[in-house]
């Protein structure tokens, strides 16, 4: 993982917790990292999200092409 992947992790987590009942969508992702002021592409907030999922740290919910992702209950 690289600093800079890290760096957006940990923000996307943070944000996360601190709106615990709120879908995370690709869409507020890339809010948040241009806010941070990463501005990535659409592709880098869906990796980013796809990784925390795998780690655990997210669930995914809907269908592919409408997909959100919440914390996992261990992570609320």
């Amino acid at each position: 993982m690289t600093s800079n992947q890290a760096r957006r992790l940990t923000a996307l987590l943070i944000d996360a917790h601190h709106n615990p009942r709120a879908q995370i969508t690709t869409g507020r992702v890339m809010g948040l990292y241009q806010q941070l002021g990463i501005a990535p592409k659409r592709a880098t907030a869906r990796g980013d999200l796809k990784a925390l999922a795998r780690l655990g740290l997210l669930t995914e919910h809907g269908p592919r092409h409408r997909r959100c992702y919440a914390l996992s209950p261990a992570q609320s």
